[in-house]
């Protein structure tokens, strides 16, 4: 049987799940001697079965799975929904001893014995984090880190870890994707910066192809591809970046849990999946649109240089 029960947010793309990750690392932590099931409503058990937190993953749609997937009386259900009515009442009808989740106005948000006020302006990694922390106080980045430095460990003697990494796919579509092209003038302009000593791994998923094929074709021995990689070869290769730029898209989650100096090219505000602070800056149009692609390289060079400046306290 298991003891916790954490239910999942109801989305599939590869970055939701990486979000919960150092959620789950300091879950786990806290009862180390218990069994930690995770819960979704989608197929999305491969990113789970390989965690060193997570015990069991089970596919739960309809209301009666997902009631039979956290026993009656377990020690604890992380609730990381902010908007259904049914995880609370979930929670309600199961009565785990600890009852975690976000205080959304919702009329079950009065059924958690620990909740965090949801706020669309932070960041969804932090808010998981600071949830848990209503239970035991904790240091959010230390975790985040902690957790990702975790999932490297077993890949540390045969990834070799990147210096600059870049990041150009976006698996929500084209309007959230910098183009490649905007990714090699800036590099260019990084290179002059580090007079020639720059070496750029440009991390690719299997949309990207065609990326590849173009990065290969010119040859540069400055430049390396590290395709299709799981999250834990990721995290292994961006574990001492000293940076990361990327767009909106899964991996990006990985360099900012690692807490390594990070730019995000975003086509409008969105601080939900960008976490900010002192060495971290996300740069945005700013001619009044929401064209990803009307950001120029120099001014993302420049938030480079700003957070090349800053040294991350983790």
């Amino acid at each position: 049987m298991s003891d916790v029960v954490v239910f999942l947010r109801s989305q599939r793309k590869f970055g939701d799940q990486i979000v919960a990750y150092p959620a789950l690392s300091i879950l786990k932590k806290f009862w180390s001697d218990k069994r930690v099931r995770v819960v979704s409503r989608y197929p999305v058990g491969q990113f789970y079965k390989d965690l060193p937190w997570v015990d069991e993953f089970v596919q739960a749609d309809a209301f009666t799975a997902q009631m039979r997937a956290l026993p009656r009386r377990a020690h604890a259900a992380l609730n990381l929904h902010h908007s259904s009515e049914r995880y609370p009442l979930i929670s309600l009808l199961r009565r785990p001893v600890v009852r975690m989740g976000f205080d959304n106005d919702r009329m079950g948000d009065r059924f958690w014995t620990h909740s965090h006020r949801k706020d669309f302006n932070e960041y969804i990694g932090l808010a998981n984090m600071r949830l848990l922390a209503t239970h035991q106080d904790h240091d959010p980045e230390q975790t985040a880190r902690s957790a990702f430095l975790e999932l490297a460990h077993p890949h540390t003697e045969t990834v070799r870890p990147a210096d600059i990494v870049l990041i150009p796919g976006g698996g929500s579509g084209e309007f959230k994707r910098w183009h490649l092209d905007h990714y090699l003038a800036l590099a260019d302009l990084l290179q002059r910066h580090f007079g020639g000593s720059g070496e750029f791994t440009f991390v690719l998923g299997p949309d990207e192809d065609y990326m590849r094929d173009r990065i290969e074709s010119l040859g540069r021995a400055d430049f390396k591809i590290e395709f299709c990689r799981p999250a834990a070869e990721l995290a292994a290769v961006m574990r001492t970046a000293r940076l990361v730029v990327a767009n909106d898209c899964g991996p990006s989650h990985i360099a900012q849990g690692l807490c390594v100096p990070y730019v995000g090219v975003f086509n409008e505000p969105n601080p939900e999946w960008f976490w900010a602070r002192h060495y971290t800056r996300d740069v945005v149009p700013d001619n009044g649109t929401a064209e990803i692609n009307s950001v120029e390289p120099a001014r993302v060079f420049r938030a480079c240089l700003e957070v090349l400046d800053e040294r991350p306290g983790v």
